[in-house]
């Protein structure tokens, strides 16, 4: 099986991506990769049972067979200045950076929305144990509530801050991309968490951010600011 996770930035990607990564992981070998191209981890994946990417953006060939049904996939999603407001905290990125990368993940989503499994970010946030069973029923409808809950659990805001307060940059599954630096297992970045109370973006980056957010990204949002 191969499945993509390809949620917007900031959304709760990353708590999908672990939710799949456990449930694979107890059927069968997996292999895991952020990507770009994807044929390359094809080959690095030899004979791994199940390929799991995890990206914010992918090639033609990804699209093409997403689009097709061969790749299974789940797309997290959040309001957008919701999103690049956290993406500015997390990882220090001005706002003209952080709305051309969400402007790029835009590009992909909406060519693969109609084929993937859309999961909402205040689902997540709010009900992540509800977020985790959906998730699974779409990737392992075999997967038991109580398999599914304890995964969820391992995945609480509460731990998941632990987890990446505790990362070390020179540890030797830590990999540094500049900006920041994750776990390579989990794909947890320092500071992945910053707050165990979601704040909206008016009240973290302001109102004229917000604005041009919106302005920004019309093509894609309505005056409220909501994914079209």
């Amino acid at each position: 099986m191969i499945v993509f996770i390809s949620g917007m930035q900031r959304s709760g990607s990353t708590f999908s991506f672990n939710i799949v990564r456990e449930l694979l992981e107890r059927r069968g070998t997996i292999y895991q990769e952020p990507f770009h191209d994807l044929l390359p981890v094809i080959e690095r994946a030899g004979d791994a049972d199940h390929v799991v990417l995890k990206a914010h953006t992918a090639d033609d060939t990804t699209i093409r067979l997403v689009r097709l049904g061969a790749i299974k996939t789940i797309c997290t999603v959040r309001k957008p200045e919701d999103a690049i407001a956290s993406w500015i905290e997390t990882f220090g990125f001005n706002l003209e950076e952080s709305i051309e990368r969400l402007r790029g993940w835009f590009v992909m989503f909406e060519q693969i929305r109609r084929h993937a499994l859309i999961v909402p970010y205040a689902l997540i946030d709010r009900h992540p144990r509800r977020a985790a069973w959906l998730i699974a029923r779409y990737m392992c409808p075999d997967a038991s509530r109580i398999e599914v809950i304890r995964i969820a659990l391992r995945y609480s805001k509460n731990n998941v801050i632990k987890i990446s307060q505790n990362l070390q940059k020179d540890a030797p599954i830590i990999h540094d991309i500049g900006y920041s630096y994750y776990d390579e297992k989990t794909f947890f970045h320092r500071c992945h968490v910053s707050s165990l109370v979601t704040k909206p973006a008016i009240a973290r980056i302001g109102e004229d951010a917000v604005r041009s957010i919106r302005e920004a990204l019309r093509a894609h949002v309505d005056p409220n600011g909501d994914i079209l």
